[in-house]
């Protein structure tokens, strides 16, 4: 294999994941994404009573869900997948807390909790 200047191969561990009967591949969470997962999984209401909360608490529910599309498109490695999830979330088909267990399964993975972590495909990236 040749190497052109300025650019490096990296090799990343990825783990499959079910997902609402979908396989997606995902990285490994950060230990700083996991710390934020926690805090936000704590503070989820149930989504059918969202017209109770109050406009302080559905501010944080925004901000935090939006917290989790950030970690969760960090983790999923393929584009289509990305958009897959956006748009089945988007539909309802996908929970916030489908989203959450998968994250789950995907950390047990990786922690040797669960199947064995794969090896993907190596990515090239700029310097």
């Amino acid at each position: 294999m040749g190497v052109r200047e300025g650019v490096h191969v990296v090799t990343e561990l990825t783990v499959l994941v079910e997902l609402a009967g979908r396989e997606i591949e995902m990285r490994k969470p950060t230990d700083g994404s996991m710390v934020v997962l926690a805090r936000i999984s704590r503070g989820l209401p149930k989504i059918e009573n969202v017209e109770e909360l109050s406009d302080e608490v559905r501010e944080r529910l925004i901000r935090n869900l939006g917290t989790l599309g950030k970690i969760v498109d960090g983790m999923v490695v393929k584009d289509d997948d990305k958009d897959w999830l956006e748009d089945a979330m988007i539909d309802g088909e996908v929970t916030a807390e489908e989203v959450f267990a998968s994250i789950r399964v995907a950390g047990e993975k990786f922690n040797g909790t669960a199947a064995p972590a794969k090896m993907a495909a190596p990515v090239r990236r700029r310097k």
